[in-house]
């Protein structure tokens, strides 16, 4: 298709700059757009384009990597008894921790986006008078058994009770139109352009007849998916299991069970766990049940210890964990928004100039940027730390009584340089993995109900991942209940570049970062455009039409993962490395008066590993440190 019928000159989709972000608005945004711009100036959650993180939120941590430094702060004067770097849910649970603890502490949080939540981002658009929700990141509370009781304790006071779930989750508004998992394969990999609706049905043979692929690769994929065969029935488990942990899932599906290339290709995957199948290994393939697992009889060892409880175990919100965000902000910071539970915090307009009141006992300080922490003189008599950020340009200096560093752990030896060497060498062999969550404002969803679609694979495609926001609502917020109606369709992707496959995964890491960074929204744009033209057109979808805004959420540093500094490679299910091997607990030691958090801080990238090191750099701090600077 040419651009111009992709609709990317489209007149109602205008790109305006604001704080140096492109962002994209349609013509029924427009008013929503300055009524924000009138309240406060910005309001993020609004903002299309380019977004996580965007331009404005990195430049000065990159100079600072590059050996900036900001040696003549002005001091603000500002002193308080706890100073958080990093508005992600990890360092927002570290304050709500230590206001559990010390009910009258004054604390500051400091974050270098314009918005709070880290990667539990929001992403509200508008039509006419109706808003539309989606995550731009964290996106639900997977396993409530994951939670230890604290991080039990902290959703349960803000209000959230995961047995609601069932409440206002409407399964049947896409089961009564027969949605279901479909694949979409390019013709640039595949050789032709194929929707293949109802993956599966009504059989594997049938099924895989009706792709493009050759009868070899139809084969592979058929014994893939029905076959039970354990290919090492001659090993015990112990023996098993290190084979699963060391070989790729890609080298078992070649050289173990011997399938061909197209066949890999059409298994490729890589938005699961933010890389490719070449990295992942055998043995979290088995956990996830990919195809040629199902035989491998190691099944049991992936169940959850369960926690006894009559509770739910999954929730999601029409944000995503951006709901968990706002509700604790909203606990710590009077008057931000109006409301006081979960039912009434989905619709709240957020004042985001109350975020930084004077009078507020936790103030959030955003588009602020962290770049030197450092004790008051010696370690062992220091009563408080000095904490410099930069703000538009200047660099700025206040006090706390004490600091927890919930921010990228390979960024702490840069900010805190008077931490031990084998400190820094530890929070330096943080493993971030990038990812793309994109999210695309649909006039309606009529096209995916003609077709059947809620969910597709797209292997070898832009975006790897296509489907329709959960059906939830929750208060005065409403899902769309109708292909008539506006939704919003979420596409993922892993940017890893294919030329650096079987690469080591941090290498590939740190190509598909720096592409990220340098990939324009226009580009982002172009793709999703002609993806989802040529994947459902068949269906009466008009790209030109249909789509009415885009929102990019990139996120260079996504998930957290552990590196193994014997291999060098990353450990992607935390029993796989011993203690001895696992540099993130050095890494998360506490300093004197500074303690560590963030998910890199239990090389975990749930919710539940963020509150986790909330948690545990709070009790480190508290069973250390008894001196108060006020």
């Amino acid at each position: 298709m040419k651009h111009r019928d992709l609709g990317m000159d489209r007149r109602i989709t205008r790109r305006d700059f604001v704080n140096g972000v492109a962002v994209a608005i349609s013509g029924s945004l427009a008013w929503r757009w300055t009524e924000a711009q009138a309240r406060s100036g910005a309001y993020p959650p609004v903002l299309t384009g380019m977004r996580g993180s965007h331009q404005g939120s990195y430049e000065v941590a990159h100079a600072m990597r590059d050996g900036a430094r900001w040696d003549r702060p002005e001091d603000t004067g500002e002193a308080y008894d706890l100073v958080v770097v990093g508005a992600g849910l990890s360092g927002l649970a570290a304050a709500w921790y230590y206001r559990e603890a010390e009910p009258d502490a004054r604390i500051l949080i400091l974050d270098n986006h314009d918005d709070f939540g880290g990667h539990a981002k929001r992403n509200e658009f508008w039509m006419d008078d109706r808003m539309i929700l989606s995550h731009g990141g964290t996106e639900n509370i997977q396993d409530l058994r994951r939670y230890n009781a604290a991080g039990r304790r902290l959703l349960e006071s803000i209000g959230i009770d995961v047995a609601r779930y069932s409440e206002f989750h409407d399964e049947s508004i896409y089961n009564d139109h027969g949605l279901g998992r479909s694949v979409f394969l390019d013709r640039e990999t595949f050789g032709s352009d194929k929707l293949l609706v109802d993956e599966g049905q009504p059989s594997w043979r049938e099924y895989f007849s009706r792709t493009p692929l050759s009868e070899k690769a139809q084969d592979d994929l058929v014994r893939l998916h029905e076959a039970d065969i354990d290919y090492f029935e001659d090993l015990g488990l112990e023996e098993k299991t290190r084979f699963l942990q060391k070989t790729s899932y890609e080298d078992f599906l070649r050289e173990t069970v011997g399938v061909g290339p197209e066949a890999v290709a059409y298994l490729w995957r890589s938005t699961t766990w933010a890389t490719g199948i070449d990295a992942i290994s055998a043995w979290v393939a088995a956990g996830e049940g990919w195809p040629g697992t199902a035989g491998l009889q190691v099944s049991g060892q992936f169940e959850t210890a369960a926690v006894p409880s009559a509770e739910a175990l999954y929730c999601q919100f029409p944000d995503g964990n951006a709901t968990i965000a706002r509700l604790i902000v909203r606990s710590l910071v009077p008057g931000v928004a109006n409301g006081s539970t979960l039912d009434d915090v989905v619709t709240a307009r957020f004042d985001y100039d109350a975020l930084d009141a004077a009078d507020s006992p936790t103030r959030v300080r955003l588009n602020s940027t962290v770049v030197n922490v450092r004790h008051s003189g010696d370690l062992d008599s220091a009563r408080d730390v000095k904490v410099t950020y930069v703000q538009d340009g200047r660099a700025f200096q206040v006090r706390g009584g004490r600091c927890v560093l919930a921010c990228y752990n390979a960024a702490i030896p840069h900010i805190c340089d008077e931490m031990p060497a084998s400190q820094q060498q530890a929070l330096s062999q943080a493993a971030k993995a990038p990812l793309i969550y994109t999210n695309v404002l649909l006039g309606n969803w009529t096209a995916l109900a003609n077709l059947g679609i809620r969910y597709a694979r797209c292997p070898g495609s832009y975006m790897e991942t296509v489907r329709l926001t959960e059906a939830v609502s929750i208060g005065g917020y409403r899902h769309s209940s109708s292909p008539e109606e506006p939704v919003v369709l979420r596409m993922g992707r892993a940017p890893l570049l294919p030329e650096l496959r079987g690469r080591p995964v941090t290498e590939q890491w740190r190509a598909a970062r720096a592409e990220l960074l340098e990939t324009t929204f226009e580009t982002f744009e172009m793709k999703i455009r002609d993806q989802l033209g040529r994947m459902l057109g068949v269906g009466g979808f008009d790209p030109e039409r249909d789509i009415r805004a885009i929102t990019v959420n990139r996120w260079p540093h996504g998930y957290a993962y552990g590196l193994d500094p014997a291999t060098g490679q990353v450990a992607w299910m935390l029993d796989e490395l011993p203690p001895e091997r696992s540099p993130w607990l050095m890494a998360r030691k506490p300093f004197g008066r500074i303690a560590i958090a963030n998910s890199d801080a239990t090389a975990d990238a749930m919710t539940e590993g963020a509150f986790r090191a909330a948690q545990l750099a709070i009790d480190d701090l508290l069973a250390t440190v008894d001196a108060t600077i006020l």
